[in-house]
């Protein structure tokens, strides 16, 4: 360390893997201290990667003896050339997300600088998956009014660049409960946590009631985009930092609530649109194909276009999960495993990981040094899973 200078020694640091790094602090305090420096940090968020470099995270519910109880478990996984899967760490049971309810509506959110959030709505939890650090963030202080139940909709994280801090936004329905069946009257309710000061806000701005599709929430030029229903189906769009919502329309011939499922992803730096069949849909008059639509001028509605058609499909499946290394479709079968589609060669690949009934999700993710933030003292604090 004393014979090279520290710049040299930082480009090499960059090389190392995260696990890796953590091992050399103990070389000595100089290093310790290096390794967590600011200087280091950024530079480490900012070094360049490539698709080797990926990671993915899986979330799958698995029933237990007991048959109304589920357990949602945490799989680790790097990938090779060939497509498999080399586990990085073991199954992780995660214990905030177990319930007595089928966990259909887990999350994976992200990744934002390395850090990935899992809720099942009620449940928040942002994860560092190279680290495995965790916190659970305290739940939203606003209650309804008397008279009136809310319905989360859907759950967003993401780093705010202007004011250099990570927000959770929470999309709730709010009904009046009236003694009926009814749902009556519908309000919405945005709610906002920052993360530096673990504090709840609320944001007061209305909003069309989200369209639930597994892998319809993704992040892409500083907005977060989900499906809504307007006069069609359409994209919702919340900026992070103006906070303010917009929507897209789709491909017209895209708009159909009453066959096709719907996903969001990002491919070559797009937006792409995914659909594929509803296996729960009863109406059968959906074509047993997979489409995806590109936009190449992002928010310009006319620009989408058609880049692939997988039809028929290989094997019947139950939902989209993400495009991994620009190529690989991973996706859940109506059985409950997981498969891969490649884009290029159109081989089909089944994996010996399962979940329970549309319950797996995946996000991909590259390993950072990003700390996550110590709440107050009053709150919960950073744990390791």
């Amino acid at each position: 360390m004393k014979k090279l200078p520290q710049d040299v020694v930082i480009f090499m640091l960059l090389k190392l893997p995260l696990k890796s790094l953590f091992r050399f602090k103990s070389i000595s305090k100089i290093w310790y201290t290096l390794i967590l420096s600011d200087t280091l940090f950024k530079l480490h968020l900012k070094r360049t990667t490539t698709k080797k470099d990926e990671f993915i995270l899986f979330i799958r519910t698995l029933r237990e003896d007991d048959p109304y109880k589920f357990t949602s478990i945490a799989s680790f996984f790097s990938g090779d050339d060939k497509n498999n899967l080399t586990t990085l760490f073991p199954d992780v049971d995660v214990t905030h997300l177990s319930s007595t309810s089928c966990t259909i509506f887990n999350e994976l959110i992200g990744p934002c600088h390395g850090l990935i959030t899992l809720t099942d709505s009620d449940i928040i939890i942002v994860l560092n998956p190279g680290t495995r650090k965790y916190v659970v963030i305290p739940e939203s202080p606003f209650d309804c009014p008397k008279g009136y139940y809310r319905y989360i909709e859907a759950v967003a994280f993401r780093f705010d660049s202007i004011i250099n801090d990570y927000k959770i936004i929470k999309l709730s329905d709010v009904y009046w409960d009236r003694p009926t069946d009814d749902r009556g009257p519908r309000g919405s309710r945005v709610e906002i946590y920052n993360l530096s000061i673990d504090s709840w806000r609320e944001h007061n701005i209305e909003f069309s009631s989200i369209y639930f599709t597994h892998c319809s929430e993704i992040y892409y030029k500083e907005a977060v985009h989900w499906f809504t229903i307007q006069d069609d189906l359409v994209i919702l769009c919340f900026d992070i930092s103006s906070e303010i919502f917009r929507t897209m329309e789709l491909p017209s011939v895209c708009t159909d609530l009453n066959g096709p499922r719907y996903g969001l992803a990002v491919l070559n730096d797009c937006l792409v649109l995914m659909s594929y069949p509803d296996s729960m849909c009863s109406i059968d008059h959906t074509e047993n194909l997979l489409s995806i639509w590109m936009m190449k001028e992002y928010g310009e509605s006319e620009s989408w276009i058609k880049i692939r058609t997988i039809s028929p499909l290989p094997i019947p499946i139950e939902s989209a999960l993400v495009i991994w290394k620009d190529y690989l479709l991973l996706l859940q079968t109506q059985t409950g495993y997981l498969i891969s589609y490649d884009l290029y060669s159109d081989e089909v690949k089944e994996y010996n990981l399962n979940g329970h009934h549309e319950s797996l999700r995946a996000t991909k993710y590259t390993e950072c040094l990003t700390t996550i933030p110590t709440l107050s003292e009053h709150s919960k604090q950073v744990q390791q899973l």
